[in-house]
């Protein structure tokens, strides 16, 4: 009894080192399987699908999360994640069957290394207007989830159609991979029902290795942009073409970034202008009422600073470095006349006209109001304030900082930001 006992335990072993021996190669290491091997990249390329297939990977490998955190499935349901050996799994492993497989492809990302981008398509038997989900994945477990467009992930009328294009350029130039993704959508109903429309996605990497939805932005070029590709988008964020990404000037973006953080609410317009001699422009705010007023930002020493002006009136010399804030109310009015310094308005002279009492305004001949003038705290005649003004501001030469109701919005104003100076 003990003999056949030895004599099948001999037997076993045997069988385990014959399979163990046949899944190695000659160097005694494991063999590649085809499925890891398929749609690799070269490492550092940039990953530019313009809805073409056969630049995917055909599988993307084992598609588990981790920890036991809940992940969205584009329906707007959580799929359950289970500890398990191994790692988390998915509890009815739908989310794999939606893989879209000629949109998911290994790309090396600063910080985070080579990671798997995956895409996996709505469930339409759980919610026709579920949105796409995007994955980052590496060494089989799910590091990151892009936010959808939606928090729940579902679409208000629009049924997804494809992923056009996915690139990870640094579009901002801040050393970190980012994300910019086109998608297709349909309106599920309504006059438009069955027609198809691109929408941009743009994603800001970070130092973590995370990814963060630049919603606004993202809105802006939708608006801005008619023909959504990758290269139409970089375009419009002012970055340059091919190999290496550069954002080009640095205040571009930093006016982008600085307009797309205003209370869109507060600034009914915009505008650029030149107030001093060089190429890079002021931004012109336009309040949404007198109590707001008109603010300038210039750019200068790497920053965006803006001065405040009272009430909405004002005027400029271009290129000349003079602005004059004029307005006022009430039989009580102002002349406040600028120069730009270190892209901050300072201010030059100052003249102030009007009624000590506004209830007791006395007026001339010709019904004009007769006020008192003062120019630099000097008080003088009309003529001699007008004198006054016109030796420090010619105002023949002046133009208005904006023209009423012409303003531009605040995606047209980013769009002229990219395209303005050098």
């Amino acid at each position: 009894m003990k003999i056949s006992v030895r004599k099948c335990t001999a037997a076993l072993c045997l069988m385990a080192l014959c399979a163990a021996l046949t899944a190695c190669g000659p160097d005694g290491k494991a063999k590649e399987t085809e499925e890891s091997r398929t749609g690799q990249t070269e490492e550092n390329s940039e990953i530019w699908i313009d809805g073409k297939p056969g630049n995917g990977e055909e599988n993307s490998g084992t598609l588990n999360g981790t920890g036991n955190s809940n992940l969205q499935d584009g329906t707007g349901n959580s799929e359950v994640q289970e500890s398990g050996a191994g790692g988390a799994q998915e509890q009815d492993g739908g989310i794999q069957a939606r893989l879209i497989k000629d949109q998911t492809f290994q790309v090396s990302l600063i910080p985070l290394g080579d990671v798997t981008f995956a895409s996996y398509g709505p469930d339409p038997a759980k919610n026709p207007m579920g949105d796409v989900v995007f994955r980052l994945e590496k060494d089989g477990r799910a590091v990151d989830t892009l936010e959808g467009v939606y928090g729940d992930n579902v679409r208000a009328n629009e049924t997804f159609n494809q992923v056009e294009a996915v690139s990870f350029p640094d579009y901002n130039s801040d050393g970190y991979s980012d994300i910019i993704i086109i998608c297709s959508y349909s309106p599920a109903s309504g006059p438009e029902a069955g027609t198809g429309y691109s929408e941009a996605r743009i994603y800001r990497g970070s130092a973590d290795g995370s990814f963060v939805l630049e919603k606004d932005l993202s809105d802006v070029a939708n608006s801005a942009v008619a023909d959504k590709t990758v290269k139409s988008i970089l375009g419009f964020l002012g970055v340059g073409r091919g190999d290496a990404v550069s954002a080009g000037p640095e205040w571009k973006q930093a006016y982008i970034d600085y307009i797309m953080e205003l209370d869109g609410e507060q600034w009914q317009g915009y505008n650029l202008i030149y107030i001093d001699n060089d190429d890079i422009p002021e931004l012109v705010m336009i309040g949404n009422s007198e109590a707001v007023g008109c603010s300038i930002a210039g750019y200068a020493q790497g920053q965006v600073r803006e001065s405040r002006l009272d009430r909405l009136g004002f005027s400029y010399i271009e290129r000349e470095n003079l602005l004059c804030n004029s307005d006022g109310n009430m039989d009580s009015y102002y002349d406040i006349v600028y120069r730009l310094e270190d892209g901050r308005l300072v201010q030059a002279a100052a003249g102030y006209y009007g009624a000590g009492d506004n209830s007791k305004v006395q007026y001339d001949e010709n019904q004009n109001p007769v006020y008192q003038y003062q120019w630099n705290g000097v008080v003088m005649t009309k003529e001699e304030y007008d004198k006054a003004l016109n030796a420090v501001y010619d105002t023949s030469r002046a133009r208005g900082g904006y023209t009423w109701g012409q303003w531009l919005s605040r995606e047209e104003a980013v769009q002229a930001i990219s395209a303005a100076g050098v």
